[in-house]
């Protein structure tokens, strides 16, 4: 009998994964010496490894959620192709410019997320793109074509319409919607220079705003589904700048401000030890600001009990929580300076100067005194001057492009230049601030570069009139010093009404009242 015939087979090993590729492509064991394996240098052959380990086939992947920006436009049979191409144009351009010098999720995700689902948002988005298109058009001899500003008009009452329908349901969603699409209202009067009504839409928006986020706070209702939840801090932080420009400066003061009532202060945020980027820190500064303000306001207005002062010192281990922001700013920026973008250095010398203007503002409204207070702050005023110097010039070429015709809805250097040429009555510091405002922006959020320029100057020219030979502010006296009350501006004749007071002639606590008119 025969013996069985077995087939013959491959001894088993386990696969090799080191091996060069020749090797792998020769089928040939490779023993994985580097630079060259022995089989390869046997052969004479060139060796060649992977430049990476190989990956195991199985792998873990861990899904992390994230929100996306919209890329595109969602398109939709009511929507025409004026509007879809107007709409996509504030997604790519004017979207990224309305952060001024710092990025707004607000505008490039939040507004356009919004105004995919809310018609009324929708239509204000295509009438702001469309203002804005036409303004970037519009060459310095020339105004904006009847065409694209006709358009302009029409989707904003189109936007109008919308909102009143929408009006009819008296839902937690609606009252959102109004108060979104209000910002865009506002900053749609901002750019097409209706100062009066851009004024009104911030006091009314500010007052919708202040009640709707004070019921949230009341009843807790902060985890509400759809966007009520993800919009209300970004929309906090949004209207804290807007009353910002609304309280400052120019004192263009509507005549209702309903939102300036004890139930509505916000609170005075507890500021961390360092931010963690630079819209943190900006977001913290603003609402320590705002809070501040508004109940330096409520006590002057007589619409709060206690002192306004004594909350504002206790509410921080410091006893001034604008310093205490000022030293955890130092500490981000002693920590993350060289991480940081050129857009980002900028971001925080803006925020440097909105610290100082601040400080100063802050100590003489609590202060209560009369104009001869900005004297103790030249030192201040200088190193704003020189901050924004730094911003607007390098190296003797424009930093900042001056003629840009597309404004931005935040402020960023305009009203801290003027704040400084009117307040500081240091001949030389004062004029350094009027070169820099002349050749500052364009225009940021509701002020405009001239009109501020001109009402500055005529600030300077009646404090200066009687004092030829003024070198230092002392030169300037208590009686040739005004406080401008209110500023009322026709952007159709280019005039700016102002209404002023200073003391009288040989009684410091007597006033008078001036009017004037200052074309721009």
């Amino acid at each position: 009998m025969s013996s069985p015939i077995f087939a013959s087979r491959r001894k088993w090993a386990p696969k090799g994964r080191g091996g060069c590729s020749t090797c792998r492509l020769r089928h040939v064991r490779c023993d994985g010496k580097k630079p060259m394996c022995t089989p390869c240098k046997k052969s004479s052959r060139l060796c060649e490894h992977s430049s990476g380990p190989n990956l195991d086939q199985l792998k873990v992947v861990l899904w992390k959620p994230t929100r996306l920006n919209p890329q595109r436009i969602v398109l939709n049979p009511d929507h025409t192709s004026d509007e879809v191409r107007a709409f996509d144009f504030f997604r790519t351009k004017v979207a990224t410019n309305l952060g001024g010098f710092f990025e707004s999720e607000f505008w490039s995700r939040d507004v356009l997320q919004f105004a995919q689902q809310e018609p009324s948002a929708r239509h204000a988005v295509v009438a702001l793109a469309s203002l804005s298109e036409s303004m970037l058009k519009a060459t310095p001899t020339s105004s904006m074509t009847p065409t694209s500003e006709l358009f302009a008009l029409r989707q904003h009452a189109k936007a109008i319409s919308k909102l009143k329908q929408r009006l009819n349901n008296n839902n937690e969603s609606s009252q959102q919607a109004v108060i979104v699409t209000c910002v865009l209202f506002i900053c749609f009067d901002m750019f097409h220079n209706d100062y009066e009504s851009a004024l009104r839409q911030m006091s009314s928006g500010m007052y919708l705003f202040c009640d709707w986020h004070n019921k949230l706070r009341e009843i807790r209702m902060l985890n509400l589904p759809g966007y009520i939840n993800e919009l209300a801090v970004p929309l906090q932080h949004v209207f804290e700048r807007l009353m910002l420009q609304t309280t400052m400066f120019i004192e263009t003061r509507p005549s209702d401000w309903k939102f300036i009532a004890p139930e509505f202060s916000p609170p005075i945020p507890t500021i961390p030890s360092t931010f963690r980027s630079i819209e943190e820190a900006r977001d913290y500064l603003v609402s320590c600001l705002c809070s501040i303000y508004f109940r330096v306001l409520l006590s002057q207005l007589g619409r709060l009990e206690n002192d306004a002062t004594s909350e504002v010192l206790v509410s921080q281990p410091t006893g001034d929580p604008l310093h205490y922001w000022m030293v955890s700013f130092d500490s981000f920026i002693i920590d993350k300076i060289s991480q940081l973008s050129f857009k980002e250095q900028q971001s925080t010398i803006i925020l440097r100067i909105q610290q100082i203007t601040g400080t100063i503002f802050v100590d003489y409204l609590i202060a209560f005194s009369q104009e001869i207070f900005f004297d103790s702050f030249e030192l201040d005023f200088c190193r704003v001057v020189d901050l924004a110097s730094s911003l607007i010039f390098n190296n003797g070429e424009g930093c900042l492009n001056r003629s840009s015709a597309c404004p931005t809805f935040d402020i960023g250097l305009l009203p801290y230049l003027y704040f400084v040429a009117s307040r500081c009555r240091h001949p030389t510091i004062r004029r350094q601030a009027l070169h820099l405002l002349r050749n500052g922006p364009r225009q940021e959020g509701v002020w405009h570069r001239d009109v501020l320029l001109g009402v500055a100057e005529r600030i300077i020219e009646i404090e200066e009139m009687d004092c030829v030979g003024a070198s230092i502010s002392v030169d300037i006296p208590a009686t040739a010093r005004v406080s401008l009350l209110n500023a009322k501006i026709n952007s159709a004749k280019r005039i700016v009404a102002l209404h002023y007071r200073r003391p009288k002639l040989g009684d410091l606590t007597s006033m008078e009242v001036l009017h004037d008119l200052v074309k721009y």
